[in-house]
């Protein structure tokens, strides 16, 4: 627990350096109230007036010393919350794509949200306040035994009880408070699904049934809630009842004493101020135990999230693509009993442009998320240069890959954030990438340009533009290998030939399109088709010749004719 302080070692020791001055000055008020007290049955008017000043001053300074802890003590949660917020965030941002997928987005919102608040609430105030109360309680004990071995005796037994009750429900409030965060991730996950199928909702008239889904989500987070609470308002009961319990004998007791003329009245007074400087401690450190045991679950769940995964990518050789790409025998399944790919081989050339043509679900888009390096657990050989990829320094291959998917994706940033993600680029790039993209045609009609807030997922952009502004994002970096994964399918047919053609017009770019569009004035402007089926390259050449070889790539062009035609089939 103590290691969520590590990075603010300076503010935490400063943290228990006023601990013991807050607990020093608690115990001091029992023998100022002895003094006054003494000094009043003595009818001692000047001591009195000595001790009224003393009182005076002591208050000043405990104020003063109260709040400066109180100070210190919220920043020291505000600092060791920031740092395990910002260990867990790089732990999850620094996964590779292949273990960032293990878990949904909601989880990682949850862990970020709910869980630091736990962490915060259960586990890092009450962390705190149990040291501050430890010192009070140690200094008290000890003032205890100095005015009277009994009582401090008779503490001490007393304080076995009051560990011994509330601890026996810190395990099970343990598990509970697990089962809460749990749920609180569920509800996030369903929470963050809906309101993304919010249009799909409306469109099917079923807000209704959302709307009772979330409100059952919410009522289990409630309940899960409530059941965790409950154990802790036992815990909390037992340990104030025992703290009274304790408190009523320690007067008792002290008040034999006073009366057989063994004590004087100010030392009663003495002790009962420090009983409550004894007992208050210990019931406040006895509820804070099963709070703070209740969170290491979820702690040491944040603690597994803050750790960088180790990718299966371990290679540190410097890429190098001058040459070709080989895919030697290469297989995946997302799962082991599907395979996407089955023992797939290929060689991509620098510099030439490939088109992957297939049905759905042949692996294409399988194929080259394996080149871009997301995912590691491939059987056979993927080399770039005669280097394998699993050799290479991952990072670098990236430096090399650009990717424009069919969904592009867009921050709630302005459009010139969107393409250049806050990096620099020179005035040459932004209006290479501006022209071949074609945002130049619609950018001077959004509004301020460069600096129109685009909106969550692109909101106040046409499909066209969003795919538009996504493939400048892709282009402004000049990678030497560009993938568009039906990255045009979302402009009109013009269009769309019009951003490949620029494309494909690039010097020493390697292009690797994948496309449904299988026009034949499209697809002759590509090197080379790479025709797909079951897993595997079945034909590759150029358009014409897979044409003039009528196999598989003729008939699978020939049928999608036909189904995008159904009116001259009907005819014939």
């Amino acid at each position: 627990m103590l290691g969520l302080f590590r990075r603010c070692k300076l503010l935490f020791t400063l943290n228990i350096f006023m601990g013991v001055a807050v607990a020093a000055l608690t115990v001091a008020a029992a023998t100022i109230l002895e003094l006054v007290l003494n000094a009043v049955i003595d009818a001692d008017s000047e001591r009195f007036g000595v001790m009224l000043r003393v009182a005076l001053g002591y208050l000043v300074i405990m104020a003063a010393v109260s709040i400066c802890a109180a100070i210190v003590e919220k920043q020291v949660v505000i600092t060791a919350i920031r740092n395990l917020r910002t260990t867990v965030q790089q732990g999850i941002l620094s996964r590779d794509n292949e273990h960032f997928g293990c878990l949904g987005t909601a989880d990682y919102l949850s862990a970020l949200t709910n869980d630091m608040k736990i962490v915060e609430e259960n586990i890092v105030v009450p962390l705190l306040k149990s040291i501050q109360y430890a010192l009070i309680f140690l200094m008290a004990a000890v003032a205890l035994f100095f005015y009277s071995a009994l009582i401090g005796a008779i503490m001490l037994g007393g304080l076995v009880l009051m560990y011994l009750l509330p601890s026996c429900v810190g395990g099970l409030i343990g598990k509970r408070q697990e089962a809460y965060s749990t749920e609180c991730a569920r509800y996030t996950s369903i929470v963050k699904d809906r309101l993304s199928g919010y249009g799909v909702l409306r469109a099917c008239r079923l807000i209704e049934r959302a709307s009772c889904e979330l409100a059952t989500r919410s009522d289990a987070v409630a309940s899960k809630k409530f059941a965790a609470d409950r154990l802790l308002a036992l815990s909390e009961g037992l340990a104030g009842v025992m703290g009274a319990v304790l408190q009523i004998a320690t007067m008792l007791v002290t008040g034999v004493l006073v009366l057989r003329g063994e004590m004087l009245a100010g030392t009663l007074l003495a002790i009962l101020q420090l009983s409550g400087a004894f007992v208050q401690p210990v019931a406040i450190i006895m509820q804070s135990l099963p709070m703070i045991c209740a969170g290491a679950p979820v702690l040491s769940r944040l603690r597994v999230l803050g750790r960088p995964a180790p990718s299966g990518f371990s290679g540190n050789r410097v890429p190098r693509f001058e040459q070709e790409i080989i895919f030697d025998s290469v297989s995946f399944g997302y799962a082991a009993e599907r395979p996407v790919l089955s023992g797939l081989s290929a060689t991509l050339k620098k510099g030439e442009s490939y088109v992957l043509v297939g049905e759905s679900g042949c692996g294409k888009t399988t194929l080259v998320r394996l080149l871009a390096a997301e995912r590691s657990d491939y059987a056979g050989a993927i080399r770039i240069d005669g280097c394998e990829l699993h050799k290479l320094d991952v990072d670098r291959v990236l430096e090399m890959v650009s990717t424009v998917q069919q969904d592009a994706y867009l921050f709630d940033e302005t459009l010139e954030y969107n393409i250049s993600l806050g990096r620099s680029y020179s005035r040459e790039r932004w209006a290479r990438a501006l022209t071949i993209s074609g945002v130049d045609r619609f950018i001077a009609r959004i509004g301020q340009g460069l600096s129109t807030q685009v909106g969550e997922l692109g909101a106040r952009l046409s499909g066209g533009q969003r795919q538009r502004i996504a493939v400048a994002r892709a282009i402004i970096d000049e990678k030497p290998l560009l993938i568009l994964d039906e990255g045009t399918n979302a402009v009109d047919a013009r269009t769309a030939c019009d951003i490949e053609s620029a494309l494909l017009k690039i010097d020493d770019l390697t292009l690797i399109t994948i496309t449904h569009d299988l026009r034949p004035e499209l697809l002759r402007r590509y090197d080379t088709v790479l025709f797909m089926k079951h897993g595997r390259i079945e034909e590759i050449g150029s358009y014409d010749a897979l044409i003039a070889k009528q196999g598989g790539f003729a008939s699978f062009q020939s049928l999608r004719a036909s189904n995008d035609n159904p009116t001259r089939d009907n005819a014939r």
